[in-house]
């Protein structure tokens, strides 16, 4: 039995010795125009497009994306996410906050948009939003951030869609570290976001056929 003691001892050194990589937390990181909760009204003297209240749902974060884990992408075809880089806050909830805080620059309606009131129900209108992409992208020596949403806008009463449509932007990273990664992926999170806005807010005030 002696003899067994110092190797049991090494192989228990070895195992303190390979710990898993310490945990990290990571936020979307609001630019600085967006990180008030003040109203901006419109500017261009027009009415807002839509009349009553406005609220906005929790992002649908299919499959990887709803995992804590920040999602990569090897090339256009392997996915993966990281097991000790995290978002503190579920990425589909962060979205929805950075939404509001567009929305209140960019406002659809008189009342203030609000990201997940106590009833979506009693709403007018309610704006949801799907992530497709939300990650890390490495092609060769390249490392870029991208974001790709989807947002309808339903009007509550009959469950009917008035707008629909999709942002894609990808970029490289501010530096080839997470904490680049993050800062570029809130930085075209952001721009993402408020193209739907805008875009959104000129095709509601269009005519209709």
């Amino acid at each position: 039995m002696l003899a067994i003691v110092p190797l049991l001892a090494t192989a228990g050194c070895g195992i303190l010795i390979r710990r898993p990589p310490p945990r990290e937390l990571y936020r979307i990181i609001l630019p600085a125009a967006l990180d008030t909760d003040s109203v901006v009204p419109p500017t261009d003297g027009t009415a807002y497009p839509l009349a009553g209240t406005l609220a906005i749902s929790q992002y649908v974060a299919p499959g990887i994306y709803g995992d804590p884990g920040i999602v990569f992408r090897i090339d256009d075809t392997r996915y993966g996410a990281y097991p000790n880089r995290e978002w503190a806050v579920p990425i589909a909830e962060q979205l929805g906050v950075l939404t509001e805080r567009v929305l209140a620059r960019a406002p659809l309606t008189a009342e203030r948009a609000v990201f997940d009131p106590p009833s979506q129900r009693a709403q007018t209108y309610i704006w949801r939003g799907t992530i497709r992409e939300f990650e890390e992208v490495d092609r060769g020596n390249q490392v870029l951030a991208s974001v790709r949403l989807d947002a309808r806008i339903v009007r509550v009463a009959d469950d009917s869609i008035l707008w629909s449509g999709t942002s894609h932007i990808e970029r490289a990273a501010r530096a080839p570290n997470m904490p680049g990664i993050v800062q570029t992926l809130s930085e075209i999170a952001a721009e993402a976001v408020t193209d739907l806005a805008t875009r959104a807010r000129t095709e509601l005030k269009a005519p209709r056929p």
